[in-house]
């Protein structure tokens, strides 16, 4: 009898929820409704980390298609909207280190600039010069750069998070 009325309450809750007009922020479901598909061609890198386009891009690509309902399509002529990208700084600074003197703990900083062109009007959704993410992060054994690829692709998929968190909630 417990679980009828569970199931009868969570039936209800959501059927409450999905007709008061409640969203999650960050999902974009404010988007001009003709825009149903984007390209994200490969960011341009402009600093001197060696890969770092292509973690940023992929991580980017890979949270729009799960935070957004647009497809990703693979040119400019088949998209709704574009969305652009400049990786202009990427740094990496030990902060902290353990007793045998090796970094443990690392400052990352990147700064992006994005936009974001409906293709269809010709006009720009969305322009930011300054998207920037500062996270820590930690290495358990050897130092950040024996670790590089692990290490950028998770910092990628944080940064990639607040980048389409800041396009997305513009809408």
């Amino acid at each position: 009898m417990k679980r009828i009325i569970l199931l009868f309450f969570v039936v209800s809750m959501f059927g409450i929820l999905s007709n008061c007009g409640y969203k999650l922020s960050g999902f974009g479901s404010q988007m001009p409704d003709y825009i149903k598909t984007i390209h994200i061609p490969d960011f341009e890198n402009k600093t001197t980390r060696f890969q770092a386009e292509q973690f940023v891009t992929f991580a980017v690509r890979d949270e729009f298609i799960k935070r957004s309902r647009l497809a990703l399509v693979d040119s400019r002529s088949k998209a709704h909207a574009l969305l652009e990208g400049e990786i202009l700084h990427f740094e990496v600074k030990p902060i902290s280190s353990t007793r045998e003197l090796t970094a443990n703990q690392y400052k990352v900083k990147i700064l992006l600039s994005v936009r974001l062109i409906d293709l269809k009007n010709n006009k720009v959704l969305y322009d930011s010069d300054n998207v920037s993410f500062v996270d820590t992060y930690e290495i358990d054994t050897g130092d950040f750069f024996s670790q590089e690829s692990k290490s950028l692709k998770d910092i990628s998929e944080k940064f990639a998070e607040s980048v389409v968190t800041a396009i997305l909630e513009n809408f």
